[in-house]
């Protein structure tokens, strides 16, 4: 994987992944435990979250004056 803070391709299929790997797959996360399951930078994790969710179904929402928490809403 490319070094830490570098701008690295990542698939959106590889950003959705991390949440449906999870026991809890619509627990919020945030860009940086993104970043940390990736092994890339926060901005590259923060870039394709927005991506998707513009094309996706992902959700996020504002929690602190800089916070943003991610997730997959569960439809029933």
């Amino acid at each position: 994987m490319g070094e830490r803070g570098r701008e690295t391709e990542f698939d959106l299929e590889r950003v959705t992944a991390v949440f449906e790997s999870r026991e809890d797959y619509a627990e919020p996360l945030t860009a940086t435990e993104i970043a940390a399951e990736l092994d890339c930078s926060r901005r590259t994790a923060l870039n394709k979250l927005h991506e998707l969710e513009s094309q996706t179904d992902l959700t996020s929402k504002k929690v602190g004056g800089r916070s943003r928490v991610w997730w997959i809403p569960v439809h029933v």
